[in-house]
């Protein structure tokens, strides 16, 4: 499944299946006891476990992403706004041109989210011919909830080190966790509002909650709860075929406007 591993050949049978899934993370600090590429690895390897179950091809993953707010710290490595859009443009036509018209973006880095959702719109704007589709970052929150005990819990937090303990062990440092408790609170209140700053305020050390009650079970049921809504996901977008008809409509749309219907 895995697209850098397989030949011509093998890939040019994989175009049936329709779907390609691209994994997206970041490179950043995840406090002083996960790897800086922990969103990527994470992405790629709960999508390598679905298309075991739900035959899609993957990409490898994407590190270099969208993390301006993390720029004050040693490790991040962020793109330009409009790179990144090229980029992603650049890339989902590639994939497409290879013959997947439905692309999964599976993102794991919540720095991503709201570019991700520009770039959703930024393809529509562009007439494509291929279906793009962005899940949220948990498909299972109520896994995460059932098994969460700190009050807390956010970037590098206890959810996340299990996560990254079940998947990828030898990469977790343990023995780094700090021993206090890391409150997001940030110093001042202008609610509703929020300002360019407020990750940074919250996150000084990229880290929050407290990690040391962790686990790989936890993670495990975390991860094996997201990878069955996946599976099921990608077997209800290789089944649906309304949102390539909606596009083809927009995109038919574009150039000849419809008038506004009168009043009645």
């Amino acid at each position: 499944m895995q697209w850098e591993r397989v030949t011509s050949r093998e890939l040019y049978e994989m175009i049936r299946e329709e779907v390609c899934i691209i994994p997206i993370g970041s490179l950043e600090k995840h406090g002083e006891h996960l790897p800086l590429g922990n969103d990527a690895l994470i992405a790629h390897k709960v999508a390598l476990m679905a298309a075991e179950e739900e035959p899609a091809v993957v990409l490898p993953p994407i590190y270099f992403t969208y993390t301006k707010e993390m720029k004050n710290l040693t490790g991040a490595i962020s793109l330009e706004t409009d790179v990144l859009l090229s980029f992603l443009e650049n890339l989902c036509d590639e994939v497409a041109r290879n013959g997947f018209r439905k692309i999964i973006l599976l993102n794991f880095h919540g720095g991503n989210s709201n570019i991700l959702r520009v770039f959703l719109q930024h393809v529509v704007d562009k007439g494509k011919e291929y279906a793009v589709y962005l899940p949220p970052i948990f498909l299972a929150p109520e896994v995460v909830r059932e098994v969460k005990e700190t009050p807390e819990t956010g970037h590098a937090g206890e959810i996340e080190t299990s996560i990254s303990l079940y998947l990828f062990p030898e990469l977790c440092k343990m023995d780094k966790v700090p021993k206090e408790f890391s409150s997001s609170k940030r110093d001042y209140d202008v609610s509703p509002a929020s300002t360019s700053i407020d990750w940074y305020a919250a996150y000084p050390n990229a880290y929050v909650g407290d990690a040391k009650p962790a686990s790989a079970e936890k993670g495990k049921r975390i991860v094996e709860a997201h990878v069955e809504k996946l599976i099921d996901l990608i077997r209800r977008i290789k089944a649906d075929e309304k949102v390539l008809e909606r596009l083809k409509e927009f995109n038919n749309q574009l150039s000849r406007p419809e008038p506004q219907a009168k009043d009645r």
